[in-house]
């Protein structure tokens, strides 16, 4: 059985305690007007969080990992991440996170590892990986993990 979804709570915890530390004008600073803010980066880890949810939980029953992507910085903006409160944007963070955790504990490794090369990853995926090459639920959700921790540090710099 994986532990994925264990990772995803410990990182989620971690996240909270961190972000607590930085005060409100730091979270809230755009480096550029072009460029995201510490908030709008964890709004896009949400947006992150319901698109992998719904990724997830199609796998299988649409029987292939193909998965359509979204627009990251439009839905940033739509999603108005940047004049919401900081402890909005972070109790959503930890709630969309707390959704998706349950849901991948509830996975089988039948569907986790069940092996294709009918995916999409070459496209989606933070971690690109060869269109034919064979791969399974497990590494998306892999590529899900590496992408929050990347964004995470982000802000924690």
């Amino acid at each position: 059985m994986s532990n994925y979804h264990l990772q995803i709570k410990e990182i989620v915890e971690d996240a909270i305690v961190q972000i607590g530390k930085i005060d409100d004008a730091t979270f809230d600073l755009k480096p550029l007007p072009n460029k995201w803010s510490k908030k709008e980066i964890l709004g896009h880890l949400i947006d992150s969080a319901y698109n992998n949810h719904q990724r997830f939980l199609r796998a299988e029953e649409q029987g292939n990992l193909v998965f359509g992507g979204y627009n990251q910085d439009e839905w940033v903006v739509k999603n108005k991440y940047q004049s919401r409160t900081k402890t909005d944007v972070v109790d959503t963070f930890a709630n969309a996170n707390h959704h998706l955790s349950c849901l991948i504990e509830g996975l089988s490794n039948e569907v986790l590892e069940h092996k294709t090369t009918d995916h999409n990853f070459h496209k989606i995926c933070m971690k690109l990986i060869d269109e034919n090459a064979e791969t399974t639920l497990s590494y998306l959700i892999e590529d899900y993990i590496f992408h929050l921790n990347y964004h995470l540090k982000q802000i924690f710099v």
